[in-house]
């Protein structure tokens, strides 16, 4: 598979913006920088401007992945990740993405922002939102470039098989690219697909830590994939995308310590789901549940103004869920801690 012709020529053409590591000690006069920090703690280096791609963060992240260095580039979260992708491969007004609503809205956005026409595979209500395979595989076409895949799904919270993956992959293979966003994948039973990406030329990963690890106010993810892809994809990326301190702890969150302390809070997560989804069920408010394998469940209410209204009262937000029309009287509700998952259900039990 030669990536290149998948990309737009104008990507082909730019330099992969990079430079020297800088070591201690050297005299910085190149970079227009204020040569001190006048601020508080003078020993900071904020006056410094952070490395135009952050090796040793790119490094833990890598390892955290199990991947090497070449086979990934971070980003701002993985929402900065789908426009890079979308602006490296599709062309505006000439390209399609191919998406599967309900599904991250953020692929439809930055489709939109860059002239980029959208098709839909929808999920089905009827058939509990769960990824119909040949629909998707029938609806590549010549002119869709990427395939967004959201597993587990948001807001819906189905999670689509590695297999099912696969078909598609290979259905797609010469013709269009496959994004699978795994975003919420620690909260599954499923895989990652992580050590497939030199097996499938055309797979794109793409993680994130805002979820699992408790870091979306760093604001920082991964795409993943194999070091053709990733060099094409470094072409668009801004340099200096990371502020020292945000580099600072998100490499301290990434120690073993702080990773065993993540997975305890993802496990805590996940019996707090099965408990509320339990309780929710007894409800006469609520009308339905889809099964989750996310950080949040998806429900229908009989009536989604009047328990938003009762939330609201009790400082209470839930994701409405507005753009889809089989999402009616839905909404979106994240686990919370056990004492707000217990607020919750005080509220909504008053309700009928």
């Amino acid at each position: 598979m030669d990536i290149k012709k998948y990309v737009r020529p104008e990507v082909l053409n730019l330099p992969t913006i990079n430079a020297p590591d800088i070591s201690d000690g050297m005299i910085r006069l190149n970079a227009n920088e204020s040569p001190q920090y006048p601020w508080g703690d003078k020993s900071s280096n904020l006056n410094r401007y952070p490395p135009i791609r952050p090796s040793t963060l790119t490094h833990k992240m890598a390892e955290f992945y199990s991947v090497s260095m070449d086979e990934i580039l971070i980003s701002r979260g993985s929402t900065e990740a789908v426009d890079i992708i979308i602006r490296t491969f599709c062309r505006p007004n000439l390209d399609r993405i191919l998406i599967t609503p309900p599904t991250f809205d953020m692929y439809q956005f930055f489709a939109n922002l860059n002239s980029i026409a959208v098709c839909e595979t929808p999920l089905l209500q009827e058939n509990k939102f769960e990824l119909n395979v040949s629909d998707v595989i029938n609806s590549i076409k010549q002119e869709i470039k990427l395939i967004f895949l959201s597993s587990p799904n948001n807001p819906c919270g189905t999670s689509v098989s590695n297999n099912d993956v696969i078909k598609i992959l290979n259905a797609a293979n010469d013709k269009a690219l496959v994004v699978l966003d795994e975003a919420y994948i620690e909260f599954s039973s499923h895989q990652t697909m992580i050590n497939m990406i030199n097996d499938y030329p055309n797979l794109i990963i793409l993680r994130t830590l805002s979820k699992a690890h408790a870091l979306a106010g760093a604001r920082c993810g991964a795409m993943i994939s194999n070091n053709k892809i990733i060099s094409i994809l470094q072409k668009i990326l801004p340099p200096f995308s990371f502020s020292i301190p945000n580099i600072d702890q998100i490499e301290s969150v990434l120690s073993s310590k702080n990773i065993d302390a993540a997975q305890h809070q993802i496990e805590t997560i996940i019996q707090e789901r099965i408990r509320l989804v339990e309780e929710l069920r007894k409800l006469k408010s609520v009308d339905q549940i889809w099964s989750s394998d996310g950080n949040f469940i998806m429900i229908k209410f009989n009536n989604l103004e009047l328990a938003v209204k009762a939330l609201n009262k009790q400082n209470i937000l839930v994701g409405l869920l507005k753009n889809n029309s089989a999402l009616t009287q839905c909404a979106r509700i994240t686990i919370g801690t056990k004492s707000e998952n217990n607020l919750l259900l005080e509220t909504l039990r008053d309700l009928v």
